[in-house]
């Protein structure tokens, strides 16, 4: 629909992933000795040694993983989301990577002891568009069914999600039609069907590891801007963020003994 020009020409894309969250979130519970069965040095890895806290370990057979809220495992909703959103824009429009990419968050509802933000925003400039990316832990519901993306063209606005998506007319002389469709269950099915028989074909599957990567990479751009607080410019023939300032993120250095060898 959208190469089609189904909403006119698209010069800003809006995504989105909020939640409704108790204020007391994973809570606050104090560091502690891990439990016997746990070898929490091999656990860490070559993550930085901390002393055991439920949340950093944070497998939770009732939850998500908490172990995703702090920096030295993961990257919060912008990773753990973000991907997923973005990813739909950038196959849209097959655009590879932003060339910048400014970022700001802040921990202003959640009472617990995470260390990723409960609200973000991160705006993408791509060559044609610009994109943003949202997350909060309140008022989840503000925009359901609805959530995730919202292209905005010249002729109306797409909103999608991973249950379907609506077309809503900008007005206008001559306004285009409106739009809806959902769909039942979770698509994952198609998934696995065009990856087994990308596998026979030897053809690329509809989603292939290089968006994948771009994807992902998109996302800790995001976070390396929020986390050094720079406008991230970044050079996409040779891989890198052309601010030295904000390098420092974009690599770790592994405790040893451990190595992490490319």
């Amino acid at each position: 629909l959208l190469a089609e020009g189904a909403i006119g020409g698209v010069s800003f894309v809006r995504t989105f992933t909020y939640g409704n969250m108790d204020p007391e979130g994973i809570g606050n519970p104090p560091d502690s000795a891990p439990p016997a069965e746990l070898d929490w040095d091999m656990w860490l890895g070559p993550a930085p040694s901390r002393p055991y806290n439920k949340n950093r370990f944070g497998i939770d057979p009732k939850a998500f993983s908490h172990f995703r809220w702090f920096w030295d495992y993961a990257g919060g909703m912008m990773t753990d989301w973000g991907v997923h959103v973005l990813d739909i824009v950038q196959m849209a429009f097959n655009e590879e990577m932003p060339r910048a990419i400014t970022a700001i968050g802040q921990k202003n509802y959640l009472k617990d002891n995470r260390e990723t933000p409960d609200t973000l925003q991160v705006t993408y400039d791509y060559p044609r568009f610009i994109a943003t990316y949202e997350n909060r832990s309140f008022n989840g519901n503000a925009l359901a069914p609805y959530g995730n993306t919202a292209f905005h063209g010249t002729k109306g606005t797409l909103l999608c999600d991973r249950g379907g998506f609506r077309i809503i007319p900008e007005r206008g002389p001559n306004p285009i039609e409106p739009m809806e469709v959902r769909v039942t269950g979770n698509g994952n099915n198609q998934h696995w069907a065009n990856f087994m028989e990308c596998v026979k074909s030897r053809q690329k599957p509809n989603s292939d590891i290089e968006n994948c990567f771009r994807s992902t990479s998109t996302c800790l751009l995001g976070n390396i801007s929020l986390r050094s607080k720079l406008r991230v410019d970044w050079d996409a023939a040779t891989e890198k963020i052309l601010q030295p300032e904000a390098r420092k993120y974009f690599s770790r250095e592994a405790r040893k003994p451990w190595r992490i060898v490319v």
